[in-house]
Parts: C-alpha cells; sequence; structure tokens
C-alpha cells in the first residue's frame, strides 16, 4: 500500500513540475505528457508515462502488486530532474526571440521583393 502511495505522490509531482514548467496544467499526467510533445526529449516523455500508468495500476489492488517500485521511482527521478532544470524564463525569451526573428526576416524578404519590383518596373 505505500507503494501506492509513493506512485501517487509522484505523479502529483510530476504534475505540479508540468504545470509549473511548461504550462500544461490541464488532464491526467498521460494527456499532459502527450501534449508535451516536442518540448520534451522523447526519453523524458517515456518515462511520464510509465509513472502515469503506474499510477492507473496503483489503483486498483491485484494490478498494484505487479508493480515495480524502483523502475517507477527511477522513471520519475529522470523526469523530475529533466522539468526540474527546465528555466521557464530562458524559454520565454527564446520564443520571443524566435517570433521576433521571423518577423525581422518575412519584413525583409517583403521589402527586397518591393524593391525587387521597383527596379523591374524602372522606377528606380
Amino acid at each position: 500500500m505505500e507503494h501506492a502511495e509513493m506512485i501517487k505522490s509522484n505523479a502529483d509531482a510530476l504534475r505540479s513540475l508540468l504545470a509549473k514548467r511548461l504550462g500544461l496544467k490541464r488532464g491526467s499526467l498521460a494527456k499532459r505528457a502527450a501534449k508535451a510533445g516536442r518540448m520534451l526529449p522523447s526519453g523524458v516523455c517515456h518515462d511520464i508515462k510509465i509513472v502515469a500508468e503506474a499510477e492507473q495500476m496503483a489503483r486498483n489492488p491485484k494490478l498494484a502488486i505487479r508493480l515495480d517500485p524502483n523502475a517507477t521511482k527511477s522513471a520519475y527521478d529522470r523526469a523530475a530532474t529533466h522539468l526540474k532544470a527546465i528555466d521557464v524564463a530562458d524559454r520565454r525569451k527564446g520564443i520571443a526571440l524566435t517570433v521576433m526573428g521571423s518577423m525581422a526576416f518575412n519584413f525583409l524578404a517583403a521589402i527586397t521583393l518591393f524593391i525587387v519590383v521597383l527596379r523591374w518596373r524602372g522606377l528606380i
């Protein structure tokens, strides 16, 4: 029974880390891992799914016996270590720089096209 409580607390900790670090606040742990998509490496996503599956199995007493607490704990440790290392401010800066970079490229492409059309028409 103590393993089931440990798995539940680990799953709750992963839910809170996913909410704080990646902004994934809705759905079960498995849905949040699927929603994370490219934000997480595939190994970390797989570890989160292992913990989510263990949480589901821990709800049933007969299935809870089949769980390997060491494997679940190691999967939780790997996922939690990666999620704790994510810097939220750096992610926001990266997203802002990406958007600004794409806008600058589009602006330069439009200006270049405008100059080419003016040159082609003989206005320059």
